[in-house]
This record gives C-alpha cells, structure tokens and sequence, in this order.
C-alpha cells in the first residue's frame, strides 16, 4: 500500500504539471526562460541560499536552548539533506525525520523530536503571521481583504495549540488520555514528548527570536519568487508575493505529491493570473522556482551520501540558558 501511495503521488504530480503546461504556450514559456534576466535569477538563487541558512540559524537556537549543541555547518548539512527528502524523494518519512535522527543526544529521542516540533510549530506560527501583516497591508493600502478572514483565523488557532502544548492543565488532561494507550508504549512515548515539548515555555528569549527569523524566512520566501518572476517579465507589487507564497506553501504541504510538485506551480499560476499576470509569464515564474528547489534539493542529496551522524559538541566556554 504504501508503494502504491508512493506511485500515486508521482502520477498526480505528472499530471498536475502536464494539465499546467497544457494550458499554456509551452514555446512561449520556454522562450520568457531562455531570456530570463540572469542578474533577477542570481539574486533569487541566492536569497533562497539565505532561506535555507536561517532555517538552520533558527533550527539551532532552539536546539541551543535545551543544550543540545552542535556546529552550525554540521546542522547546514543536516538541513540540506533534509530539504533532498522533502523535495525529491516520494517518501511520508519527510525531512523532519531526519532532522530528528541526526540530532539525537545521548539517545534522547524525545528531546530531538520536541526541538524539531518547536521549530516547525514556530514556523507556522510565523507563516499566518507574516501573511496576516501582508493581508492587513493591502487593506489600508489597497482597499484589498484577500484572505484576511483566513489568515486571522488561522494565527489564532496556531496561538491557541502553543497556549495548550504549554499549559500544565492541559498536559494534566492528556497524561490522562496517554495514560489508558499501552499499546507499543505509544501513550508513554507521546507523554514523554508533550512534557519535553512544554519544557519550552520555559525559553522565552529563543522563542522570540525564533519567532523573528521565522518572519525573515517567509521574506525570503516571497522575495526567491518575486524576483524569480522579475527574471521573466512579471511586473507586480511584492505585496502580493507576500500575501500569497504563504498560502502557496500550505497548499503545498497538501501529501498528495511529491514535496508539493504540481500543487505549488498550479497555485501560483492561480493566484497571479487574477492579478493581471499572463499564465505563460506565471508559469515561467513557477518554473524558475521549481529550477532553483530543484538545485539546493539535488545539493542535499549529494551532502546526505556523506553526511555521518555526530555527536553534540560541548561547550565549557558557552552555558547561556534562554529564559
């Protein structure tokens, strides 16, 4: 079953990009590529190289932060290899699982997989955050409310799961649920990882500026695909690509294919034809992304066939505790 899950996702994937391409002028398209403007595409290659990197900053404060400690380019090599599974391989194991396998510290599983957890829950938090800011931008300066209602729902929910993973009372009330599941310790395991997770509370400062760099790297984001679409002609306010990368990753974490394919570049081209954006230009744009993923996915690939497992290092000189 779960081969053919994995088969299904490619097919979808294919066809969502094939039914893409059939909507528009495929020589067109290639011709706004082949013309691209070189000088917009570097930029966005390497803005997407500071995506990556603030992903690890933010990645290591949190794991800092219960002294798990590890060198920045040992956890830059961990993150490319992770970004190789989420984007390439048709697998539900994901590059989280990887990130908690090479961040275990003296067996404790718990504590790798919380500060993975944190650090994904923060980034979502960070997501309808920074697209709240965007939605509310284009209000007052557009008169536009295009998701607002959704953006505003959507932090508020993820404000009240972090208000629940953190309260005692809550955690009171699930140790009793986890407690009555014995099968395979899966109660015990679950409790275990909820108290580690809530353990974070505790860490206000790292929270914070995790929090920070989860707002720079959705910047990031928008801009890798802003400027991906100045390469082929696309003439329209960042504000938009603030607004709607955000949505457009989301929709991408739909498992349907592989790391998004086909999800993420239909979206877009959805999102920005009712912009004014002509659906070749779109998809040009969609394309250059899926180039530069592509890429720093192969690059991951590449770093994972030598990536060896590390334990953490220790740091006499640096016991700062994040309160």
């Amino acid at each position: 079953m779960k081969q053919l899950f994995n088969i299904l996702r490619v097919v979808i994937a294919v066809a969502l990009l094939a039914w893409l391409l059939s909507k528009v002028n495929i020589k067109q398209s290639l011709w706004q590529m082949r013309n691209a403007n070189l000088l917009y595409l570097l930029l966005a290659t390497i803005i997407f190289l500071g995506l990556i990197l603030i992903s690890v900053w933010r990645w290591k404060i949190i794991l800092d932060a219960r002294n798990q400690h590890f060198t920045t380019g040992y956890l830059t090599k961990v993150y490319f290899a992770c970004w190789f599974f989420n984007n390439i391989l048709p697998t539900s194991i994901g590059g989280d699982v990887i990130r908690v396998i090479y961040s275990i510290k003296e067996n404790n599983k718990a504590l790798a997989f919380s500060a993975t957890f944190v650090d994904r829950m923060i980034g979502f938090v960070g997501l309808f955050f920074f697209a709240l800011c965007a939605s509310l931008s284009l209000l007052i300066l557009k008169r536009q409310t295009s998701f607002l209602v959704l953006n505003i729902v959507g932090f508020l929910i993820l404000i009240l799961i972090v208000l629940i993973l953190f309260s005692d009372r809550a955690h009171r009330l699930f140790s009793k649920i986890f407690g009555r599941i014995t099968v395979f310790r899966i109660g015990e395991i679950f409790e275990k990882a909820y108290a580690t997770v809530k353990e974070y509370r505790k860490f206000k400062t790292a929270l914070f500026i995790s929090f920070f760099l989860s707002l720079l790297l959705q910047a990031n984001f928008a801009l890798t695909w802003y400027f991906a679409g100045c390469a082929v002609g696309a003439k329209i306010s960042v504000l938009y690509y603030f607004l709607y990368i955000p949505i457009v990753g989301l929709l991408t974490m739909i498992p349907l294919t592989i790391g998004g394919l086909g999800i993420r570049e239909n979206s877009f081209v959805a999102f920005f034809s009712n912009l004014g954006v002509t659906e070749t230009i779109a998809t040009s744009t969609s394309l250059l992304f899926l180039i530069v993923n592509f890429l720093y996915a192969i690059i991951g690939g590449i770093v994972f066939l030598f990536l060896k497992r590390r334990k953490e290092i220790k740091k006499e000189s640096y016991n700062v505790t994040f309160s």
